[in-house]
């Protein structure tokens, strides 16, 4: 049954994905959730566009929209395409070439939505009955910002005994995945003509010198590790400052992204940054404000659970080999289903998430079809 995917149906639904301009920002999620909200109704499913603020979800499910033994989940947002003359490949065209499908969002994560609608048809075709508690699948908004999308689906009440997050883990079984901080940290000097530089405190100096012992930081933390996700991760990744070419900067901001492991807070990093912030004011005479940004938390799950384990043996079933259980390197929508709802859930799709964010991104269609195959046998052993 698993093996007679309609792997047309599968290329050409990721293709037309892609055609769908949904960056973010701005947040262009609407045409996207109404082309799938048709689709899924054509395979069987009730489904709708929640529209909101300006957003929109696409949720559908075999029996109603408020539990379900099982929920797939990903997300119709993508990061904005950038300049689209460093695309040696249009971004928004859907391009087959050498069994890759490219465009923005291919392997982040429009190769998911396709890879899932072709595990529905499979079944549909099939003739398999989805019993049971029920199959819920929603692709939801703003995952790349500020996950409005989903934070809205588990603040209406959605609950499942489990769940799967469609994200790029070249198939990979993910079951824990990486906080993230985001901070802005100012610093306030005294602005001066550039004359007269000793008249001013130069704010860029201090952050210069902020973001030098950021790196420092960064190789101290590489000594901590996670099992699956390695040590966290911390970047200053904005750089603000400067009125004129004749002016002393007194103010300049620093952007820092940070990664956190299960078990971390953001006290605690938030403390550090705060501790070396104020030694540079010590030495340099400025002063600093650190504003906290967006914080999304890490997550994990017991590796004994049985979404876990029916995740690997469809993993086994399907490519032919005993998959390690890893971990996701990057923040995820998993966040919420976990520490929010208490879903235990994975992270499983097809695409590498070196190709996500960047130029010319693609995934193979082979994953694709491979994917398909997988969320099917897993649909089908917990429904």
């Amino acid at each position: 049954m698993i093996e007679h995917v309609d792997e047309e149906y599968i290329v050409s639904i990721a293709s037309r994905l892609v055609r769908i301009n949904s960056e973010n920002p701005p947040g262009r999620e609407a045409e996207l959730a109404s082309f799938l909200a048709e689709r899924l109704s054509e395979l069987g499913l009730k489904a709708r566009v929640d529209a909101f603020d300006g957003r929109a979800n696409c949720i559908a499910a075999t029996k109603d929209f408020e539990k379900a033994s099982l929920l797939l989940l990903t997300h119709l947002d993508t990061v904005p395409a950038g300049e689209r003359g460093a695309w040696s490949i249009p971004p928004f065209e859907g391009v087959i070439r050498d069994g890759k499908l490219y465009g923005r969002g291919a392997a982040d994560a429009k190769g998911c939505i396709a890879a899932i609608l072709g595990a529905l048809k499979t079944l549909a075709d099939s003739g398999v009955e989805l019993d049971g508690g029920g199959l819920a699948f929603a692709a939801v908004a703003d995952e790349e910002v500020e996950s409005q999308g989903v934070r809205r689906l588990i603040g209406k009440g959605f609950r499942a005994d489990y769940a799967v997050v469609g994200e790029p883990t070249s198939l990979q079984v993910c079951t824990a995945h990486k906080g993230r901080l985001v901070a802005l940290v100012k610093f306030v000097g005294r602005y001066a003509h550039s004359s007269r530089p000793d008249l001013g405190i130069n704010a860029l100096y201090a952050a210069s010198e902020f973001a030098l012992e950021i790196e420092e930081y960064s190789k101290r933390i590489a000594m901590r590790a996670h099992p699956l996700l390695g040590p966290p991760a911390i970047s200053v990744t904005m750089f603000r400052a400067g009125e004129k070419d004749n002016i002393v900067p007194g103010l300049a901001e620093v952007v820092v992204d940070y990664r956190a492991l299960p078990g971390e807070r953001p006290e605690a990093v938030l403390n550090e940054l705060e501790h070396i912030a104020g030694n540079v004011d010590q030495r340099k005479g400025t002063r600093h404000e650190t504003i906290v940004l967006r914080w999304v938390s890490p997550s994990e799950v017991d590796a004994k659970s049985r979404i876990v384990k029916v995740a690997v043996e469809a993993v086994r079933r399907i490519l032919g080999y005993e998959p390690k259980i890893s971990g996701f390197q990057a923040t995820c929508d998993m966040s919420y289903l976990v520490n929010d709802a208490g879903i235990p859930s994975i992270i499983l799709g097809p695409g590498d998430l070196k190709q996500a964010h960047a130029v010319d991104e693609w995934v193979s269609v082979a994953e694709l079809i491979a994917a398909a195959k997988i969320y099917a046998l897993l649909i089908s052993s917990l429904i």
